[in-house]
């Protein structure tokens, strides 16, 4: 049974986290140093998702009926590293030293953090999807704050929800980022930069195989920590070597954004229609279109039993719709307007999965955030935005304490005034 953690967790019914603080980790030196201090102060949790990973049920759907579960996460685990170490060695070493510090803080064999960024290269594996994602940027001329902003619903199943940290990361030798990752990884999910380079990531499903092993939340830190801006960042993110598939919404101080669509081999890139960007979990560039999972594809019996005859692409087409017209019935759009999009829960007013809320019987809204890139601004909820406080953190790279905003809300979630 999953029990309460240092992280802040709580619990609600049953096996359901409940309402959580967003405490900032604040990481400093050398890229080993900063992983220690991840490692070390994240330690239990870490140890708790590893002890508790054979319990997902995608990952017991690879089990081989008659191998002991000890046996199989041995092997499991011997196989992510003979498959990424190399790699991960060669293209990201910084991050690679990372991954070093956090397995020596957290006094835990590094083969398990391999595993851990094993799980996100499955999901460019139709049978073993793990996650989805709603993501919106809004340019200078349809803000009401007159700079860009991001939004984005991180969807997941509940069991990851309790691993979740921000921290700021401090290195020696790259840029500063702020971001929301899990407790073992390296890399990140999305985040923003000291220059207010902003990127969120989405899956995406490439059917391409890849030449390479290097998981894209690996990829997207680099791109934090290397890019100033977002021409600088669709280079970085098309030339990357990676494997599986990305929807990245990349925005910058100026007010440039676009989304960088990639599979293992292959790249687009597009950009707002209307002011708007929207991005879930199909790709949308002419050029990519071909490499992604035929829109008629269906999940199996291989799949998660929630999952299995749906249509792959049924959830990220409702929810890239609904998106589009909720945005294009407001013509200048306010932060209020931002969150009302997504806490939205469709036209029945309650959420499924389906919904940009998501509230679905695998899948479910467990993190939600706002990037603004001009202010380097970050606000973070963990949970659906339908029913939270978003604690914001406001430029923190010049905040000696790099301490949070005091968490502002209202009844809905959403931030006060715009």
């Amino acid at each position: 049974m999953l029990g309460p953690l240092e992280l802040g967790t709580t619990f609600g019914e049953g096996m359901t986290p409940g309402k959580r603080q967003v405490r900032l980790f604040d990481l400093r030196g050398e890229h080993y140093e900063m992983g220690y201090q991840q490692g070390l102060q994240a330690r239990e949790a870490i140890h708790h998702l590893a002890a508790n990973l054979h319990h997902v049920e995608a990952f017991q759907l690879q089990k081989p009926a008659l191998v002991p579960t000890k046996v199989f996460v041995t092997m499991a685990m011997r196989r992510a590293v003979g498959e990424m170490w190399s790699n991960v060695s060669e293209y990201c070493p910084r991050q690679k030293a990372r991954m070093e510090g956090i397995a020596k803080g957290a006094d835990i064999d590094e083969s398990m953090l391999f595993l851990t960024l094993a799980g996100e290269m499955m999901m460019a594996q139709i049978n073993y999807r793990l996650g989805a994602c709603t993501a919106a940027g809004i340019d200078v001329e349809r803000s009401a704050l007159g700079e860009p902003m991001v939004i984005k619903n991180f969807d997941y199943p509940l069991f990851f929800q309790p691993y979740y940290l921000t921290r700021l990361c401090q290195p020696a030798e790259t840029a500063s980022t702020l971001d929301v990752t899990v407790a073992p990884l390296a890399g990140c999910h999305d985040g923003i930069n000291e220059h207010g380079l902003c990127i969120s990531y989405n899956y995406g499903y490439g059917t391409d195989m890849p030449n390479v092993n290097v998981p894209i939340t690996l990829l997207v830190q680099e791109a934090l920590e290397n890019c100033a801006n977002t021409e600088e960042a669709i280079d970085f993110l098309s030339a990357g070597k990676r494997s599986g598939g990305a929807i990245l919404l990349v925005a910058d101080a100026l007010g440039h954004m676009a989304t960088v669509e990639l599979s293992s081999n292959f790249s687009g890139v597009r950009g707002p229609q209307d002011g708007i960007l929207i991005n879930t979990n199909h790709y949308r560039c002419r050029e990519m279109v071909s490499y992604d999972i035929p829109r008629n594809a269906y999940y199996t019996s291989r799949n998660v039993r929630a999952l299995r005859g749906v249509r792959v692409h049924e959830s990220s087409e409702l929810r890239y719709a609904r998106a589009e017209q909720l945005f294009s019935a407001v013509e200048v759009i306010g932060m209020r307007d931002l969150l009302g999009v997504f806490c939205d829960h469709g036209e029945s007013g309650r959420g499924d999965d389906n919904t940009i809320c998501r509230h679905g019987p695998y899948f479910s809204t467990t993190c939600s955030m706002i990037m603004l890139p001009r202010s380097k601004r970050l606000l973070v909820t963990y949970g659906n935005p339908c029913d939270a406080v978003f604690t914001d953190f406001l430029d923190p790279f010049t905040r000696e304490d790099g301490e949070a905003e005091e968490g502002i809300g209202d009844d809905g979630g959403a931030p006060v005034g715009d």
